[in-house]
């Protein structure tokens, strides 16, 4: 992908994978503006996160945070809230219009990172969390394992990355739907089986 590409590039995976870290040195390497959905959903909602979730509940916040990401459009770095990518119409969105890459990370370097998870209300549940997100986040179109390396480190790998052509059709352009039916798997290859 040329770094003059309308194309946004979507960085999701758990809470401690070092999203906000990666995108912003990610921006400056790509010289793009920085988009951060959670950041989004507090000024819409006039409220942190946590008062959100406590207040209004996950519902509401994940209906903010699914109008975000139905309004993106741009040469953005999108820095996704760890369920933004979990939610079927913004996953065939992003998939659509944006180089979605999963920041992985394990539950050890996540829990260092951390700490004790304050103003994270799903720091508790991350391991159920990872259970349950771990699949939709191995839809998106590129993988980078984050353990041990530096956000910058982590930036070049993806600037790499996006020089390679897409691995995998849009959804919107005639490909393959980024949701497999049931029974049908990925094959180690990136395609269907």
């Amino acid at each position: 992908m040329p770094h003059a590409s309308a194309e946004a590039i979507a960085l999701t995976g758990m809470m401690g994978a070092g999203k906000s870290t990666v995108a912003a040195h990610l921006g400056r390497l790509l010289q793009r503006r920085l988009v951060s959905t959670d950041a989004e959903v507090e000024r819409r909602a006039g409220k942190p996160i946590a008062r959100i979730f406590s207040e209004d509940g996950e519902l509401a916040f994940r209906a903010l945070e699914r109008t975000v990401v139905a309004g993106l459009a741009g040469p953005f770095v999108v820095d996704l809230g760890g369920g933004a990518f979990c939610d079927p119409s913004s996953a065939l969105r992003l998939l659509g219009t944006a180089r979605v890459v999963y920041l992985d990370v394990s539950a050890g370097e996540a829990a260092r990172r951390l700490g004790g998870g304050e103003g994270r209300p799903l720091a508790a549940s991350w391991e159920r969390l990872l259970a349950v997100r771990l699949p939709l986040y191995r839809r998106a179109h590129h993988t980078v394992r984050v353990d041990g390396r530096t956000a910058e480190a982590v930036a070049r790998t993806i600037v790499d990355l996006l020089r390679a052509p897409s691995p995998r059709p849009s959804p919107l352009a005639g490909g393959k739907p980024p949701f497999p039916p049931p029974g049908e798997r990925e094959s180690p290859k990136g395609g269907r089986s």
